[in-house]
């Protein structure tokens, strides 16, 4: 019996290879937006931390500072903010890359799969066809014998 060769196979290698790469980079833009989103969570713990400290203290000195940090953690924030909505624009154009990708190779696995479903359908027609022949040989020969 003759193997299955799928002449598209290279092409079908081809797109699963896209897919990869496209999900590679979606993942590395999503690992920069939990980067942003862990950076402002920790521009939140220290806002806390030193409006805390600024309550606590008495001192105009301490409370001026205080707020100079504040302002400067406010420009940070404003910077991540910026930076994560410049990431979630391209994660949602990874993630149209990845779709497109996945639509390309499944079509190409379904083409695939019918492909085989027509090779196996073929190959039993062959193989009844041989054993056929077989019988008929062999009922032949008995039959002149």
């Amino acid at each position: 019996m003759k193997r299955f060769r799928y002449s598209l196979q290279k092409i079908l290698d081809l797109r699963s290879f896209q897919l990869k790469q496209a999900e590679i980079e979606l993942g590395k833009v999503n690992s920069q937006i939990a980067a942003e989103h862990r950076q402002l969570q920790l521009i939140a713990s220290q806002r806390v931390k030193i409006q805390s400290a600024m309550d606590a203290s008495r001192d105009i000195e301490s409370f001026a500072n205080g707020q100079g940090y504040i302002v400067f953690l406010n420009q940070k924030k404003d910077a991540c903010e910026r930076r994560l909505a410049m990431l979630q624009i391209e994660a949602d154009r990874k993630k149209e890359l990845v779709r497109e990708a996945m639509k390309k190779e499944k079509v190409l696995e379904r083409l695939k799969e019918h492909r085989l479903e027509g090779w196996k359908e073929e190959n039993e027609k062959e193989e009844e066809m041989l054993v056929d022949d077989v019988v008929t040989s062999q009922y032949g020969a008995g039959a002149n014998g």
